[in-house]
């Protein structure tokens, strides 16, 4: 098929990007990286006041940094959809007989490629800091396939951005402004209970606390239907949300 033909090309294409330039993923993986290895030095001692939360502060940290990885890396597609954009390499494409759902696939799958990677790698270096996940390969597994779909979710806000705007630095500056404040108002970090009241109320309704807790229940253990299907439904939801903002500014851009 066409669409399936185009979409590996354009997944190709967007792999030997970051292959000739690392730096793109090494630049999204610092980050996260730092959060696991300072936070749970310096936040250490809290495993004292956790007492219910297997393997201490570490364990439970480490989810809040794979959703933390996703959400640094879900601005990368509307950064790459303005550049083509403003080269001119999508107004090629169009020219083509591309299949035009393959131009979306194919940057969503890379960056979702991208962060799949990224979570592997601070799950690999949490384990050399002690850390075991309850499920083992079948709980990591089904990790990277949680982190994929709320990144995927994520992107679609980013892409309908650099499709408006075509500014980069619009994106970054909103990238900055929303990430930062879903990651401490929720379960990410720290549990909800160290938190002010009004504080668990905005936790109870953040999508990034439910994404945190599944992934959570995957790596300590406790893993109920409950917790997945929760969040999996408001991830499905945000996700319906992005993509249809994406849709629409994907058919003004090609009409």
């Amino acid at each position: 098929m066409t669409i399936l033909y185009d979409t590996q090309s354009l997944l190709e294409r967007g792999l030997t990007k970051l292959v000739r330039n690392p730096t793109l993923l090494g630049a999204s993986l610092v980050e996260p990286l730092f959060f696991l290895l300072i936070f749970s030095q310096l936040f250490q001692k809290l495993s004292v006041f956790l007492p219910n939360e297997p393997g201490g502060y570490l364990a439970y940290l480490t989810p809040g940094v794979v959703i933390l990885s996703a959400m640094i890396t879900s601005p990368q597609s509307g950064v790459s959809i303005a550049n083509d954009l403003n080269s001119g390499f999508l107004s090629r494409m169009l020219l083509t007989r591309a299949s035009r759902p393959a131009i979306l696939l194919g940057r969503l799958l890379t960056d979702t490629s991208m962060v799949v990677a990224q979570s592997l790698i601070t799950i690999i270096v949490a384990t050399a800091m002690g850390v075991r996940v309850f499920y083992g390969l079948p709980g990591i597994l089904f990790i990277l396939l949680t982190v994929a779909f709320f990144e995927l979710a994520f992107s679609g806000i980013f892409l309908a951005i650099g499709m408006r705007t075509r500014k980069t630095e619009t994106i970054s500056a909103l990238a900055g402004f929303l990430y930062m404040p879903l990651i401490f108002l929720s379960s990410a970090m720290f549990p909800a209970s160290f938190f002010p009241s009004w504080v668990q109320t905005i936790s109870s309704y953040n999508p990034v606390s439910y994404a945190s807790d599944a992934i959570r229940a995957l790596v300590q253990g406790g893993l109920t239907p409950n917790t997945l299907a929760s969040a999996y439904a408001l991830i499905g939801i945000i996700a319906i949300a992005t993509f249809a903002a994406t849709l629409y500014q994907f058919r003004r851009v090609i009409s």
